[in-house]
């Protein structure tokens, strides 16, 4: 794994989608735009204010479509309007750690009845096999499962080999696509040689599953600024898996879980994705 890298729609490895516009797909939408505004703000000073317009050049968007997008963070607590001249900052509470430092890894907790809901319905929404990861960076960085929904598909994961199981449950984050979502969002964390900037970019990851036959697509979940999980569907591979429409239809159901739980976490002010 040390070697692999992060290649565009190559069987057997791991890869990412081009961006395929739908009327439903909130992928290059919302979801995309919010973070250039918060990936701004981050970059120009979390603990500073800035004009609209400093920030709608460092997010690469229209003044217009920047205000839209800050005042709906303004609403949701994690940006605040400052002075007459609308000036904007990240809350104190989303200021987070610079990209160099490890985010600290999430507390164990009760179960969150708003993530399971969330995880159950993708899984009843895509037909696939649904997970919910927590990164764990105390000693070699690890994805650790916290949420779960194999639907009707329990008996294909809990008959599989031991060492399969472990793996669906922990595993390095440079392992498979649900630990290079995390690992794309941490800066620089561990000593890895795999190519994560498509990751960063596009927002997902694609590749190989645990589970044989199965690919996995992972999308991170966000805590304000810093990154707090990932949201993975294990998708039946052969042809359904090679039609762009299918793969897309996945790719908008995982990043739009992810979204909304990232949504959940940043309004209750915790990082328990469990």
């Amino acid at each position: 794994m040390g070697d692999a890298k992060v290649l565009h729609n190559r069987e057997g490895e791991f890869a990412l989608l081009q961006p395929v516009a739908t009327p439903s797909d909130r992928t290059d939408g919302s979801v995309a735009r919010t973070m250039a505004v918060l990936r701004a703000l981050i970059s120009l000073g979390p603990g500073e204010q800035h004009p609209l317009t400093v920030v709608a050049e460092s997010a690469g968007l229209p003044a217009a479509t920047a205000h839209r997008y800050l005042q709906a963070l303004i609403r949701e607590g994690a940006v605040k309007q400052c002075g007459p001249r609308a000036r904007y900052a990240l809350t104190d509470a989303l200021h987070g750690p610079p990209s160099s430092t490890p985010a600290q890894p999430l507390q164990a907790g009760p179960p969150s009845p708003a993530v399971r809901a969330e995880i159950v319905t993708l899984q009843s929404r895509t037909g696939q096999l649904a997970f919910v990861y927590r990164p764990h960076l105390i000693g070699t960085p690890m994805r650790i499962c916290t949420e779960r929904a194999y639907g009707p598909h329990d008996d294909e994961v809990l008959t599989s080999p031991q060492i399969v199981f472990r793996s669906l449950e922990s595993a390095p984050l440079d392992a498979d696509a649900a630990g290079l979502a995390i690992l794309a969002c941490l800066g620089s964390v561990g000593d890895h040689k795999i190519d994560i900037a498509h990751v960063r970019e596009e927002g997902h990851a694609i590749g190989p599953s645990p589970l044989p036959d199965r690919t996995m697509i992972a999308a991170p979940i966000w805590y304000g600024s810093a990154v707090a999980g990932s949201v993975a569907l294990l998708a039946k591979g052969g042809a359904p898996m090679r039609r762009a429409t299918t793969r897309a239809r996945y790719v908008t159901a995982v990043m739009d879980t992810a979204a909304v739980i990232s949504g959940h976490l940043t309004r209750s002010g915790t990082r328990q994705t469990s």
